[in-house]
């Protein structure tokens, strides 16, 4: 079975507007393709740093996505752009998205995703914040005061990278990415947000008439 694979951010807002497309597709094309999702770094690097850097643009971009996507951002949400020293890591929710990957090994990878754009859009959480995972860890019976001691002593952040620049081996340059994946051989399908009507009819040709690898 050929894969489709959804590569996220925790922090990207367009994630949040292509999350309800991803999660449709992954329900009405489950007998068709394995559906699965990974992080991408979107906040790394010299990105890394207090929401301040980025919050007028959020803020600006916010109606956009929500008349596009139909997706709705909390006013929680919006508070926390308010909370302007509040820092944007993407290694942090990639981490927590790894760990309880690894404490269940058959976990819903698109459900996690969305429970983890949840915890920004939604709720209104810290995503830097390990505390703030609690609920989420303790659903999947994750260990947050080890998870917490790990991210202080940035011992999660190697296998965090890796993961990193396997999306970004497949084709993942931008967020959201959807990659489309046969024999170990993969490209991108689309970067950025794109409805379910574009998607299911490219889901249904690739299904119907596979490309050569």
């Amino acid at each position: 079975m050929a894969e489709i694979i959804y590569v996220f951010d925790g922090y990207c807002g367009w994630c949040w507007g292509m999350d309800a497309v991803v999660t449709r597709l992954a329900t009405e094309f489950k007998d068709r393709f394995a559906f699965s999702a990974r992080c991408g770094g979107l906040m790394v690097g010299d990105r890394i740093g207090p929401l301040g850097n980025f919050a007028d643009y959020i803020e600006r971009a916010i109606p956009r996505v929500e008349e596009m996507t139909g997706a709705v951002f909390a006013p929680a949400h919006r508070a926390l752009l308010r909370q302007r020293d509040t820092m944007q890591d993407s290694r942090v929710p990639a981490a927590a998205f790894i760990a309880v990957q690894k404490q269940n090994p058959g976990v819903d990878t698109i459900t996690l995703a969305h429970e983890i754009l949840q915890l920004n859009f939604s709720a209104g959480y810290d995503l830097s914040r390990p505390q703030n995972y609690a609920d989420l860890f303790r659903k999947y019976k994750v260990d947050l005061p080890q998870f917490t001691e790990n991210i202080s002593a940035g011992s999660l952040y190697s296998t965090v990278e890796e993961h990193f620049a396997a999306a970004h081996d497949m084709g993942a340059e931008a967020f959201p990415t959807i990659v489309y994946g046969r024999e170990g051989e993969y490209f991108p399908l689309c970067q950025g947000y794109q409805s379910f009507e574009n998607l299911a009819h490219a889901l249904d040709t690739l299904h119907r008439e596979p490309p050569p690898l």
